[in-house]
């Protein structure tokens, strides 16, 4: 729209004109974010469970620790699934969306210092760190007496 147009056309909003409304409403704005949303078609609220988790589209994910008793915002995007804190809309967390997975899980959501509300869970035990060696290795190569050893150390 031209400058003579702007001081002309009335804004149907205000009854002002354009260049008047824009003056205005000018101070209000503020920049856009460095990263704009991703587009989604799905969103809610949940509160945290206690085990770290929120429940969206029938999976459950890993929010961090935190953020246990808290509302958070889920959303559904089109190939994944944030996790955002309500205050200040920042992307806590993120997965895939639609995966045959039933429960999405970061590790890194369990680290990190409590908080006045929140204590850290207690780090991994001897078992549980085997458990995650184990895990990583290709079933392939993981040799027969390591599942004799895991049922020892279980007892």
């Amino acid at each position: 729209m031209c400058f003579i147009g702007r001081l002309r056309r009335i804004c149907p909003a205000t009854g002002r004109t354009v260049a008047e409304s824009w003056e205005a409403e000018r101070p209000a704005l503020r920049p856009l974010p460095a990263l704009l949303p991703e587009p989604f078609d799905t969103v809610r609220t949940a509160t945290v469970h206690k085990d770290c988790t929120v429940r969206f589209e029938g999976r459950g994910y890993v929010v961090p620790f935190a953020y246990v008793g808290c509302r958070v915002e889920v959303r559904g995007c089109s190939g994944t699934v944030q996790v955002l804190d309500p205050q200040t809309a920042a992307v806590l967390v993120s997965y895939p969306r639609h995966t045959a997975e039933r429960v999405l899980i970061d590790p890194a959501c369990y680290e990190g210092r409590g908080t006045d509300r929140v204590l850290p869970p207690k780090p991994l035990g001897r078992m549980a760190r085997r458990l995650q060696e184990i895990a990583a290795m290709p079933v392939q190569s993981r040799p027969i007496d390591l599942y004799a050893a895991l049922a020892e150390v279980a007892r």
